[in-house]
């Protein structure tokens, strides 16, 4: 069962649950996306980190900046502020994990999939071996769009569960009716600069900070997007944009919804993911 963590930082603390694993696997660490918390990948019956720990992983989920018990940012919320403490949070992490893990894998849902892009790209002082970004994109439809920048920016806001419903999952039947209530525990507030930097700076700055990338990339996003436009010539060309990486591998996720791992195929998908886990591993040692 995943235990609470608390990491102490130069910028403030940083909260979380971990899961520990076998010597000789590389540490995974995951970043939720809008309106989660940590307990985003360990939702009951669709746990990422029990399915990490069933395969031997150390796995941390992290609460970003504002979310929990992780203190909140100063000034202006970005993205790269997020990316900045989180950066600091695994440093602390891996003078844990130093010993035993091969280095490190950052799994980003949603907008932790863009603050994972922005980790990788400011050079980070621990070992990463590779990014798996999930459920992001640059090509939001208009009514999102729309619908983010019709609300006053120094707002914090909640979704409720019929808005859950409608962005996160996909049609009736590709997810129980009981895993909204079961994510329940999982939910935050959202500060609305988040919401506006997605559909925002984001998607203007994101071909640049693709091109900081230097390790393996596995990217996923769900053919029943709610929140973006799911193409599969979208998906080539967001892959496509990691020119600097020696490794990248993309897929459109069919029978899902924005919450990945939190439909019916989010067993299969959470092997994959592992499975990128320890082909990036293993790349780093040739």
């Amino acid at each position: 069962m995943a235990h609470p963590i608390a990491l102490s930082t130069p910028l403030g603390t940083v909260t979380g649950i971990e899961e520990r694993g076998d010597a000789g696997s590389p540490l995974l660490v995951c970043i939720p996306g809008g309106s989660y918390n940590s307990h985003y990948f360990d939702v009951k019956g669709h746990s990422l980190l029990a399915a990490a720990h069933d395969h031997g992983f150390p796995i941390v989920a992290l609460d970003r900046p504002g979310y929990q018990g992780s203190d909140a940012l100063h000034g202006e919320i970005t993205y790269a502020k997020h990316a900045q403490v989180l950066n600091a949070a695994v440093a602390e992490l891996w003078k844990q994990y130093s010993d035993s893990a091969t280095g490190v894998v950052l799994i980003g849902h949603s907008m932790g999939g863009a603050i994972a892009v922005h980790m990788a790209g400011q050079r980070p002082s621990w070992p990463l071996l590779g990014i798996s970004v999930t459920s992001i994109h640059t090509d939001a439809p208009e009514p999102v769009t729309q619908a983010w920048n019709s609300i006053p920016a120094d707002a914090t806001i909640p979704f409720s569960k019929e808005q859950r419903i409608q962005f996160m999952y996909g049609p009736e039947g590709t997810w129980d009716p009981e895993v909204v209530d079961d994510a329940e525990v999982a939910t935050d507030l959202i500060p609305v600069a988040e919401l506006l930097e997605v559909v925002g700076g984001w998607t203007t700055d994101f071909t640049t900070l693709a091109t900081e990338v230097t390790v393996p990339v596995h990217y996923a996003l769900a053919e029943h997007e709610g929140l973006w436009i799911s193409t599969d010539e979208g998906v080539q060309a967001f892959a496509a944009a990691f020119t600097a990486s020696p490794s990248v591998t993309a897929e459109r996720v069919s029978g899902s919804g924005h919450n990945l791992d939190h439909h019916h195929g989010s067993g299969e998908f959470h092997e994959r993911q592992l499975a990128f886990a320890r082909t990036a591993a293993a790349a780093a040692r040739l």
